[in-house]
């Protein structure tokens, strides 16, 4: 508010074809870096710039230069200023109309007005507006936000498989197809029982008879 107001008090004050500061400031500074260019005139309203080892085409009359900088900014860049006070005119006339005094008025012709406080509104017996109910939709919501027909569709976050048996790349371990035989680890062999030895005081180490059926008596 308080830098439109400036503005806007500024506005009443300047001329119709005077420059802005911004447009001024840009003028100088440009100037300055227009003292090593050289312009020479080729006939017909175009002229060449040399600037270092760099040639640039400019006209004056369509206000265009190779390098691109007055059609862009609208200011006389410094190959267009070279050929502009060779040729003893004004750099003001050679600048966009939307920086000067004219179009900076209409810009700030209006300025933003105090507000009050809302404790000194005026009281309204109105009746209080309330926003609409919200009708849940039949189904279950959905988790996902709807994606734009030109956004690319949402990916795994790992697109890429390896095999655990193989270690190669597109297939999983119960797709193999490689490793599927040589995967398989060999059965494992049960130890061999070790034999019972003779005990100290000569003792059998044969087996008990079953129960049930008595030794025959010599």
């Amino acid at each position: 508010m308080q830098r439109i107001g400036v503005r806007f008090d500024k506005a009443v004050n300047m001329e119709p074809h005077q420059l802005t500061e911004y447009a001024r400031q840009e003028l100088e500074l440009r100037g300055a870096e227009s003292r090593f260019c050289y312009s020479t005139p080729c006939g017909g309203g175009e002229y060449e710039v040399r600037d270092g080892n760099v040639h640039f085409p400019v006209r004056i009359d369509t206000r265009r230069c190779g390098c691109g900088v007055w059609q862009v900014s609208g200011i006389p860049c410094k190959h267009g200023l070279r050929v502009i006070y060779n040729q003893r005119l004004s750099p003001e006339d050679f600048v966009f109309g939307y920086f000067k005094g004219a179009a900076y008025k209409q810009t700030y012709a209006e300025h933003m007005h105090p507000m009050p406080d809302p404790s000194q509104w005026p009281e309204y017996s109105l009746p209080t507006i309330n926003p609409p109910g919200i009708k849940r939709s039949a189904g279950r919501p959905p988790k996902q936000r709807k994606r734009n027909a030109m956004e690319a569709k949402k990916r795994k976050r790992h697109t890429s498989v390896k095999c655990g048996k193989c270690k190669e790349m597109g297939h999983n371990a119960r797709t193999c197809k490689n490793g599927a035989g040589s995967s398989k680890a060999p059965p494992k062999q049960r130890a061999p029982t070790k034999k019972r030895k003779a005990s100290s005081d000569g003792a059998s180490t044969s087996k008990a008879p079953p129960k049930g059926k008595r030794s025959k008596q010599a």
